[in-house]
C-alpha cells in the first residue's frame, strides 16, 4: 500500500499522545497489488490506527470511527463558525459534513435539509452511535449533530461557544434522528 496524499488534518494527535497538537495526514491509501479475490472497501478514519485512515469493511467501524473523531473534536476548543467547515471553526452541518468526510468517507452536504436526504429517518429513541440529530421538521430542519450513545451528542451549538459534548434535554429535544445511508 502507499500514500496517494499526504497532507489530512489529524489535529487530535495532540490530545491521544499528550502533546502538542501535530499535524498528519493520509487522506487515502492505494493498494498497488490487487488480488482478484480483494474485496471492495470504503477508506476511512480508523480510531484505533496509527494514522487517520485505514481500509475497514464494517458499517460498525464507521459509526465507532465518527463517534471517535466527534469527541476528539470536542476536545479541541473548536469555535462556532457560521459557515465554517475546518479545524479553525464550524457551524452545526459543516461539523457533521466535516466527521463525515473524514471518518467514513461519505460526503452529506453543507446545510441541514441536504444531510436529511442522506438519512433513513427515524424516532430520537432509536438513535444509535453515529446517528444524526435533526431539530425542526423534516425539510426544515434548523439544527443537527452527532448522536454519540448515552443520551449525549456531539454540537458546534452557537456563536461564541465551541463544538462541545452535550446531553439530549425536554428542553432541547431534537425532533427527529437519522442514520446515515452509506
Amino acid at each position: 500500500m502507499k500514500f496517494t496524499k499526504l497532507i489530512l488534518s489529524f489535529a487530535a494527535a495532540g490530545a491521544i499522545m499528550g502533546g502538542a497538537v501535530t499535524t498528519a495526514n493520509a487522506d487515502t491509501y492505494q493498494n498497488t497489488n490487487p488480488t482478484d479475490n480483494q474485496q471492495s472497501s470504503t477508506n476511512y478514519y480508523n480510531p484505533n490506527a496509527g494514522t487517520p485512515k485505514a481500509t475497514v469493511n464494517s458499517n460498525d467501524s464507521k459509526a465507532d470511527a465518527v463517534v471517535s473523531l466527534a469527541k476528539q473534536l470536542a476536545t479541541q476548543n473548536i469555535p462556532y463558525v457560521w459557515g465554517g467547515e475546518s479545524l479553525q471553526g464550524m457551524d452545526c452541518s459543516g461539523l457533521t459534513d466535516y466527521v463525515y468526510q473524514k471518518a467514513a468517507g461519505i460526503s452529506l452536504g453543507h446545510y441541514t435539509v441536504t444531510q436529511e436526504s442522506h438519512v433513513t429517518k427515524e424516532a430520537v429513541s432509536e438513535a444509535q452511535p453515529g446517528d444524526l440529530l435533526f431539530w425542526g421538521d423534516a425539510g426544515a430542519t434548523h439544527h443537527v449533530a452527532i448522536y454519540i450513545g448515552n443520551n449525549q451528542f456531539v454540537a458546534a451549538p452557537q456563536p461564541g461557544q465551541n463544538v462541545d459534548v452535550e446531553t439530549i434535554s425536554s428542553a432541547f429535544m431534537p425532533s427527529f434522528a437519522g442514520h446515515v445511508n452509506g
